[in-house]
């Protein structure tokens, strides 16, 4: 099941998943990460039985699933929005939209007020965040920066996967070709019309 599954560095940077990706040091494995603190053979995502699964491969300094290191050798199912720590880095694991999370369940009356474009659970998240100063009262020229959403969220090392889902979220919204300045305020106005916040 390649194709549309990926995983977001802080930075941004973008790695699309292939039906298996080693993860380490060394030159041979998929995804290279050079740090000292990654093995050379530390971990691995893999697809089978109609979903994906994060394996630590007996790496040193351990291999985190949210926060939770994983016993090596024991392969771990992962969700959408699931934050992977491997040596200094936190990457954020994303299910698209249209491919069904078999541990999640949509109610249908949410389903329908999002006019056709759905959000995944990080990236209603993130919109909270966004928007969330505006329904309390403040203007929308004062809105958080990327840094505060992703402060907000938990992961304040995260600006890079923040910045890579509100890009996802204004396509889905109709805005990519909006000015810089106007996407955020514009967003706000149509999350609450679709029934995002």
């Amino acid at each position: 099941m390649a194709g549309d599954f990926w995983l977001t560095f802080p930075d941004g940077t973008e790695v699309e998943l292939k039906d298996s990706v080693s993860i380490g040091r060394d030159a041979n494995n998929d995804l290279v990460l050079e740090s000292s603190a990654v093995s050379r053979e530390h971990a691995a995502v893999a697809f089978r039985d109609g979903r994906w699964y994060l394996e630590d491969r007996g790496s040193f300094n351990g291999t985190y699933l949210n926060g939770t290191r994983l016993v090596p050798g024991t392969p771990l199912p992962l969700r959408h929005a699931d934050r992977i720590g491997i040596g200094t880095d936190t990457l954020l694991f994303s299910w698209p939209t249209q491919v069904d999370d078999p541990d999640t369940t949509e109610p249908l009356e949410e389903l329908a007020a999002s006019n056709g474009a759905q959000l995944s659970a990080f990236q209603r998240q993130v919109v909270h965040a966004l928007c969330g100063p505006w329904l309390a009262g403040a203007s929308l020229e004062t809105l958080p920066s990327n840094e505060q959403i992703a402060a907000h969220l938990g992961t304040p090392g995260a600006t890079g996967t923040v910045k890579a889902a509100l890009r996802r979220i204004y396509a889905k919204a109709g805005l990519s070709a909006q000015p810089a300045h106007a996407k955020r305020r514009a967003l706000c106005r149509i999350a609450r019309q679709n029934g995002w916040i």
